[in-house]
């Protein structure tokens, strides 16, 4: 890896001891129910792991056991692995799990505890089987454990729900929680070392005199303004470091909103244990390393354009023409915490997300027509009075 030019975080120095690993570590997803086990040291009954806590808690007892994250595993993989055009990697270490699939919407999580019936968090089906075919998927290097439960999102919730003041005045007490789904939600992360030679032209503004006759004949004399082009070329070069991509086609719709809501610390990530997913849900991804490695590079490219121009200089510019190069290209998959949720007002449903490090909420809040009407009649009315005052001077 490049050496960094700016402090690095804790993230970056377990980065720099676990290294570069040639080749990621697969998954096998199937239908069989091999399951993580995790018994109460105290009565046996299963274990799960508590956000609150940050330790497993027993489902009967309440006993709590530590968790012993460790932060030694999380190597960078490389980029340029050789993935087979048919999507095959092969020659990698496998696991089994559970993979459910939603017969309603699609989508494929995996679920480290029994139930009865499993809602799907995406479309609130319960038409949710054990899906039957298997799929060969590259395993989390990381994940960043939950830290908010159940009780503290109602409660984050409710605070936010009534938060607008353009809400309706009864909404804090009509909305009634539909879905509340505690989902690790698949990331790739990419690192790449940009290297971008520009060429451009900068305009430099100046002003002539000129003269011209008015409607009356009088010669009157004017400032033009004018343009002066200089060549200009240089480079830029920048280190990216786990720039995120999520890997989720069901929330595709919401992107935007995840965008906003999902600014994690990633030096909290911790080496992937299967234990800290018991009690939790995690979707596998959907979004295949390829696509979204291609994503990274076209933001990455759109970054360094940004760059470049702000490097041109003048006045103005144009012409502008970037060419970048990546190098020390790696990648990691990991598992983000999200609460994936929904309520229902006066009959309608409405979809938000709840950031399960940070607690930050983002989603949708109906708006009181009335509210809306008073606020455009007062400022016409301050608008009126201005200009009323503004005419009398």
């Amino acid at each position: 890896m490049p050496a960094r030019t700016a402090d690095h975080s804790r993230y970056a120095m377990h980065k720099a001891r676990a290294g570069t690993r040639p080749a990621p570590t697969l998954i096998m997803m199937s239908d069989l129910s091999s399951l993580v086990e995790a018994p109460c040291r105290a009565c046996g009954a299963r274990l799960q792991f508590s956000a609150e806590a940050q330790k497993m808690r027993c489902t009967h007892c309440g006993s709590t056991e530590d968790v012993g994250f460790t932060r030694t595993k999380l190597a960078e993989n490389a980029l340029d692995y050789a993935v087979a055009p048919d999507g095959a990697l092969s020659r990698a270490p496998t696991e089994e799990k559970r993979v459910l699939a939603c017969q309603g919407c699609g989508a494929r999580t995996t679920v480290n505890y029994d139930a009865p019936t499993i809602q799907c968090a995406f479309c609130g089906s319960k038409n949710v089987n054990p899906e039957a075919a298997a799929a060969r998927l590259i395993a989390p290097a990381g994940v960043l454990p939950f830290r908010l439960g159940r009780g503290q999102v109602t409660e984050k919730f409710r605070a936010w729900v009534g938060g607008s003041w353009l809400a309706p005045s009864d909404l804090s007490s009509g909305a009634v929680l539909d879905n509340l789904h505690g989902l690790y939600v698949p990331f790739w992360t990419f690192d790449a070392h940009a290297h971008s030679e520009w060429a451009a032209e900068a305009g430099f503004y100046y002003y002539v005199p000129v003269q011209s006759r008015d409607a009356n004949g009088r010669t009157v004399t004017t400032q033009e303004r004018r343009v002066r082009w200089e060549p200009r070329h240089g480079s830029h070069q920048h280190f990216y470091d786990d720039l995120p991509e999520m890997a989720s086609k069901n929330l595709r719709q919401q992107e935007d909103d995840i965008r906003e809501c999902a600014s994690f610390a990633l030096e909290d990530v911790v080496d992937y244990d299967p234990r800290i997913l018991l009690g939790w849900e995690a979707e596998v991804y959907s979004i295949d390393l390829r696509e979204s490695a291609q994503k990274a590079q076209q933001t990455i490219e759109a970054r360094e354009e940004d760059a470049c121009a702000r490097l041109v200089g003048g006045d103005t510019q144009r012409n502008l023409r970037v060419a970048t190069t990546l190098s020390a290209q790696t990648f990691k998959h990991l598992l983000l915490p999200l609460w994936v949720c929904s309520y229902v007002y006066r009959g309608k449903l409405y979809r938000f997300l709840v950031n399960g490090q940070s607690g930050r909420i983002v989603g949708d809040r109906p708006t009181s027509g009335w509210k809306v009407f008073f606020l455009v009649m007062a400022a016409l009315v301050a608008l009126l009075i201005f200009g009323y005052f503004y005419s009398r001077r």
